[in-house]
């Protein structure tokens, strides 16, 4: 690096002593140091504020390593009578239970990147901790919508989406509520949208206002629902607009994702960062949650010769975690079937 790189860089220790109230000793040797107290909200919250959606949802702390949801049960209806006596009714959490596991967020950045980013100045901080905390997001968004299942070793290189880091909310609901994914229709395992004769769904309306009746009667009419749908369909749906008002395929293919989104089935829709191109989900943001285990939450900051640059690691215990279940219906994204696809008929 640079000497004035390296100047930065000293200020970053600093900056990192300061603000976690870790030993600077301990950074300037690029040791892992803890995070605890105020310090732990503080770094959540510095993620947390680096993509919108993640500021939509529950992003708590918990005590234990495992146990019982944080906030299931306060969705459900509190109000009735009882002809001898007062009417109650439990808030004990209900479904599955949360276990947090071992998650490590480690990034190098090389030393030229960190050359450029120094002649930026006093920008130099505040490049290099937006990279890293989006970075942690997106990657947070990726495992949420993807992920399967808890390997020892993850590699990104056959699980590219991030699929083996941790079970997501989509994994969540196959192990406790496998009835409210969709997975077939006509045929066992294929959803076919579009307007060809094996169409199980014609338009997003269709699909939205049919998923919409697998919610629990309680939250079917609730106005905070979003429909949160993948690029894939909504692209498909852009095209059949298109055609339907008469525009060429040069036109269509012009045709914005957000000049279509709107509402479907009734339902506000979004895009999402890293979710499936193919999926579809009915919930309310706030009954989607990331645990992050008290006391578990570890940084390390290193210029390391061997891997010639920067080393950020960030190690913590998480868990994804779906509330109320039956405030959550979607459809299995790998199972659909969209018209056009190789081995679909389509009508002319």
């Amino acid at each position: 690096m640079k000497p004035n790189t390296e100047k930065r860089v000293q200020q970053v220790r600093e900056i990192l002593a300061k603000q976690y109230q870790a030993d600077s000793n301990l950074i300037l040797l690029g040791k892992s140091f803890a995070i605890t107290g105020p310090q732990e909200e503080k770094l959540l919250g510095a993620v947390q504020q680096s993509t919108e959606f993640l500021q939509l949802i529950n992003m708590p702390l918990v005590t234990d390593i495992a146990g019982e949801k944080v906030f299931a049960g306060t969705q459900q209806t509190i109000t009735g009578r009882k002809k001898e006596g007062r009417y109650r009714r439990n808030i004990d959490p209900t479904g599955g239970k949360y276990t947090c596991v071992e998650t490590d967020s480690g990034v190098i950045i090389p030393w030229h990147l960190a050359d450029t980013w120094a002649r930026m100045g006093d920008q130099f901080m505040s490049l290099y901790a937006q990279f890293v905390q989006r970075q942690i997001a997106l990657d947070q968004m990726m495992i949420g919508w993807n992920g399967t299942s808890v390997a020892d070793n993850s590699d990104p290189t056959v699980k590219k989406l991030l699929e083996d880091v941790n079970k997501g909310w989509m994994q969540w609901m196959r192990d406790n509520l496998p009835k409210n994914i969709l997975t077939g229709g006509k045929t066992a395992d294929k959803i076919h949208i579009g307007t060809d004769k094996d169409a199980d769904y014609t338009s997003l309306d269709h699909l939205a206002y049919d998923l919409r009746q697998g919610l629990d009667p309680v939250h079917r009419q609730r106005t905070d629902l979003v429909l949160m749908v993948g690029a894939d369909l909504i692209a498909k749906e852009a095209d059949a607009a298109g055609k339907m008002h008469g525009r060429t395929p040069t036109e269509r293919s012009a045709m914005k994702q957000m000049d279509l989104m709107g509402s479907f089935g009734g339902l506000p829709a979004t895009i999402l960062p890293n979710f499936p191109a193919r999926g579809c989900v009915i919930t309310t943001y706030e009954n989607l949650s990331l645990y992050t285990q008290e006391g578990s939450m570890r940084r390390a900051f290193k210029d390391d010769d061997e891997h010639k640059g920067l080393v950020d690691s960030y190690y913590r215990n998480e868990a994804y975690v779906v509330e109320d279940e039956t405030l959550f219906v979607g459809l299995e994204p790998g199972n659909v079937v969209l018209e056009g696809d190789k081995g679909t008929t389509t009508n002319p």
